[in-house]
């Protein structure tokens, strides 16, 4: 019986298998995202500031926020990805290969979470925030592993709340 090596909790990874295929789509990844985030920082910058506008926090603070986050995780993923890889290559003799790497739901999940995510903002235009949220929030819910549909409603309620009562409540920020 082959040695098995463990990659996460009960998760054996023997071997013959190797591991990378996922460094790989893990490196890519991140640096489609890194260049995205860099891409989008550019308008964002251009939003008014809270000095330009009357509320008490201008539009361009979340998406700058949320763009800084993206950039440090993205840049710490790529940074640890290429750790594990050299870690990998350094124990093991074996060469890299893509056919050990099922194309499975799982192994894409993120390219369809971002996918998801670009439809989203697409479809918020066309048909508005509530009914683009709802839809979004069941898909992604189900894409992530929920398949009970009463858990699957009530996320869906709870992001609209939240999202609806933080943005148009709490910040005056009106949604589309």
């Amino acid at each position: 019986m082959l040695p098995a090596y463990r990659s996460a909790p009960g998760h054996p990874i023997h071997a013959n298998r190797s591991v990378y295929p996922m460094h790989t789509r893990l490196t890519l990844f991140s640096i489609v995202v890194i260049v995205a985030a860099l891409a989008a920082l550019v308008p964002t910058l251009q939003l008014p500031g809270s000095a330009d506008v009357s509320t008490f926090i201008g539009p361009q603070l979340w998406p700058l926020i949320l763009l800084i986050a993206l950039l440090a995780f993205s840049s710490w993923l790529l940074l640890d990805s290429r750790k594990r890889t050299h870690q990998t290559c350094a124990t093991t003799d074996e060469a890299p290969s893509a056919a050990s790497h099922s194309l499975s739901l799982a192994a894409n999940r993120h390219w369809l979470m971002m996918a998801m995510t670009i439809a989203y903002t697409v479809l918020m235009q066309m048909i508005g925030f509530l009914l683009a949220t709802v839809i979004f929030a069941v898909a992604i819910s189900w894409l992530l592993g929920a398949r009970h549909w009463g858990l699957i409603i009530a996320t869906a309620v709870i992001a609209v709340v939240l999202i609806q009562g933080v943005f148009v409540f709490l910040l005056g920020i009106p949604l589309p």
